[in-house]
């Protein structure tokens, strides 16, 4: 019997070439993948990409699903096929995007107040590690009063730190609202 090619992206088909990455639900294939993967991939975007590479290796018969009823699971598991199969790496790189869509006006408005917010963010930090940076000094030539500019020094370490969190949250949703 002539073997079966399958085209496969390198990472997944490295995944499933382990022995031990039997028995695996999707969700747990997709972790792996995204936890080995370089890009910086959407998670719902690939969760769809595996399952579909799932779903074909399942029709040619290299995987099958166990649906496990009282616990409403399915788990994949090799068949004695997946290791005839003649997998075809695909040479190009996987990107997972998600399907480009039009901003409207109010996603537009979203994207404007979100960089305001991220210009706001950024000076408010600013003046908040010049304020921790004040009171460092100041304790050099005030030792006197150590436990008062202390407390104000680590509040302004505090807020500096808030900020630097806002800012990063704030990109985060910025870079995903532009891909």
């Amino acid at each position: 019997m002539p073997k079966v090619s399958i085209k496969i992206c390198a990472t997944l088909h490295t995944i499933l070439q382990d022995e031990s990455f039997n028995n695996f639900q999707i969700v747990q294939l997709r972790d792996r993948f995204l936890s080995v993967s370089s890009s910086n991939q959407n998670v719902s975007e690939t969760y769809k990409f595996i399952y579909r590479q799932v779903s074909r290796l399942v029709k040619k018969g290299a995987l099958r699903k166990i649906n496990n009823k009282n616990l409403k699971i399915i788990t994949c598991q090799k068949t004695e096929l997946f290791n005839d199969i003649n997998f075809v790496i695909n040479q190009r790189i996987e990107t997972i995007k998600p399907k480009r869509k039009l901003l409207d006006k109010t996603e537009s408005d979203a994207l404007q107040q979100l960089q305001e917010r991220l210009k706001q963010s950024e000076v408010d930090l600013l003046a908040c590690i010049g304020e921790s940076e004040e009171y460092m000094r100041l304790y050099k030539s005030f030792p006197e009063m150590k436990d008062y500019l202390e407390s104000q020094y680590i509040l302004a370490r505090e807020n500096s730190s808030r900020l630097l969190g806002q800012i990063k949250a704030i990109k985060s949703v910025l870079s995903y609202q532009q891909k």
